[in-house]
């Protein structure tokens, strides 16, 4: 989970009351909100549009969240960022009905669904970030954007050269096997 610093404890934490004064099964849109932030060495970027109702131990928050990740890819360490999207349900219950861990109504009957979103991105990131389309093959000689075969300054190994001696020259086919 993405931990809450002391600048950004609250990302957008939205009043309850007018929905917890409603009986059960009343249904309110949250409006549309984006909230961002760093993790490690990456950077989320999100949105979320979400609803909330009235259940009888508090508020269930549902929706969909919509974000990228942007980090360095693992195989040539150029920026990339990626897509995510996810969906969140979670259930804020009042202090009375809570147990162990649960999501609880804060002070003034709020929650700060920002912190949600971003734990929702951040459960739904991409442990490892890769180029879209793949990154070239770097070659093992020279380091160049191209795979070892195609490297202009590729030699053969002198502790080779018997072996290779023993292969057909480049366009001969060779003589019949068997």
């Amino acid at each position: 989970m993405i931990p809450a610093s002391p600048e950004e404890a609250d990302l957008h934490r939205v009043d309850l009351s007018p929905l917890l004064a409603e009986g059960g099964g009343a249904v309110a849109p949250i409006p549309p909100f984006e909230v961002a932030a760093e993790l490690d060495d990456e950077h989320f970027v999100g949105g979320a549009a979400l609803q909330a109702g009235r259940t009888n131990r508090g508020v269930r928050i549902w929706g969909a969240v919509r974000g990228s990740q942007a980090g360095l890819c693992a195989r040539c360490l150029a920026p990339v960022t990626a897509a995510i999207v996810t969906s969140l349900d979670e259930e804020a219950v009042d202090e009375r009905h809570a147990e162990g861990e649960a999501l609880r109504i804060g002070s003034g009957n709020s929650v700060d669904v920002g912190r949600l979103a971003l734990d929702a991105l951040d459960l739904a990131r991409h442990l490892i970030l890769r180029c879209d389309p793949p990154c070239p093959e770097r070659c093992g000689a020279c380091g160049g954007e191209h795979p070892l075969e195609a490297c202009p300054q590729r030699d053969g190994d002198p502790r080779l050269a018997g072996l290779a001696a023993l292969l057909p020259k480049e366009g001969d086919a060779g003589g019949e096997i068997g």
